[in-house]
């Protein structure tokens, strides 16, 4: 991350069709702190339905903040968060 000057690195972190493969284990291997976000859905799963994906945000050591930032950024532009359809917003 140094060499490149890089704040975080960004990747798609589980997979829509099974565990097998999974990046969901860089944060725990290295230390370093991360954030998943919804970033979309993938086509019909099993049963039909659609299959959410998700994408990481890897930061430096001690640099949360930077990273709760880049993850609000991306949030707020492209509006993939939704409201679950079984858990209504509260009032």
């Amino acid at each position: 991350m140094d060499d490149n000057d890089l704040d975080a690195l960004i990747y798609p972190s589980t997979s829509a069709y099974g565990t097998i493969g999974t990046n969901m284990r860089l944060s725990p291997n290295t230390g370093m702190p991360s954030v998943t976000l919804p970033m979309g859905s993938a086509g019909a799963g099993q049963g039909g339905s659609t299959v959410g994906i998700n994408i990481e945000f890897l930061g430096r050591d001690f640099a949360e903040g930077t990273l709760l930032g880049l993850a609000y950024d991306f949030e707020q532009a492209t509006h993939y968060r939704t409201t679950p359809a079984l858990y209504p917003a509260l009032d």
